[in-house]
């Protein structure tokens, strides 16, 4: 069986090609506690985002997943570690989302042979109705962020490189990531590949922003547009930060 048969046997017989849909590998560094909606996908949500999603597998067990949205970026968050540690996920796992335009993603699991993966697990759809928040202009997005809760948020985030990152010299953090972290540092020691770079945290007004510092480590690092860069708080020290940064390319 092809994998466009398959696809169709997993939804139900329904065509897969009228479906949106993405993919995504699995690399535990970006994605075992979150996994990022493309950009260009989000379109396919219309107005309205739903908080929660269920995930389906080609096994029939469903898991129910929140939906985070920090600034202009979309991830599945609450119930995606579950999904991952259940579905026994490892690094080069082929993952395809079909979009059933509700509340519901098809999902198909390819391992490293390239076979389709059938995992026994729990079923843990809980059969509630999605709560939706409105997409809109940047006012309504700080609104919708402080609908979510903090709590449900770990010490990192990921940021696609602009190149406005780059020529303005500074980035801001995620305001979900600012309210949690709470406690100010004037300085971020962001780590990669055994070397540690100095980065000035400013205050913007309820967010922080790296600033000085914060170009070289770009540069130096040979970060290129459209980049994802996932930083991990790794402790919090009297005087400073200290985070782990690892580096991807959107496939």
């Amino acid at each position: 069986m092809n994998e466009k048969a398959m696809a169709e046997n997993q939804i139900g017989g329904s065509n897969s090609e009228q479906l949106p849909q993405f993919f995504k590998f699995y690399m535990p560094a970006h994605c075992s506690t979150q996994l990022r909606i493309p950009p260009a996908f989000v379109k396919y949500f219309k107005e309205y985002l739903p908080l929660k999603f269920v995930l389906v597998t080609s096994a029939k067990k469903s898991w129910e997943v929140d939906m985070n949205k920090v600034d202009d970026d979309v991830y599945f968050k609450r119930g995606w570690e579950e999904f991952v540690q259940d579905n026994s996920l490892e690094f080069g796992d082929f993952l395809i989302f079909y979009y059933n335009g509700g509340s519901k993603f098809y999902v198909s699991v390819y391992g490293n042979n390239n076979c389709l993966k059938e995992i026994e697990a729990a079923n843990n759809q809980s059969g509630k109705q999605p709560t939706l928040i409105q997409l809109g202009n940047e006012t309504n997005r700080t609104g919708e962020t402080k609908r979510i809760s903090v709590e449900d948020i770990d010490l990192s985030f990921e940021i696609t490189l602009q190149q406005s990152y780059i020529t303005r010299g500074y980035i801001h953090m995620p305001n979900a990531f600012s309210d949690r972290v709470k406690k100010y540092r004037p300085i971020a020691k962001l780590q990669h590949s055994g070397r540690t770079w100095d980065v000035k945290v400013v205050h913007d007004g309820e967010r922080y922003k790296f600033t000085q510092g914060w170009k070289l480590f770009v540069t130096e690092n040979c970060v290129a547009i459209e980049d994802v860069c996932c930083f991990k708080m790794i402790d919090i020290k009297p005087k400073f930060y200290l985070l782990d940064v690892s580096f991807s390319r959107e496939i």
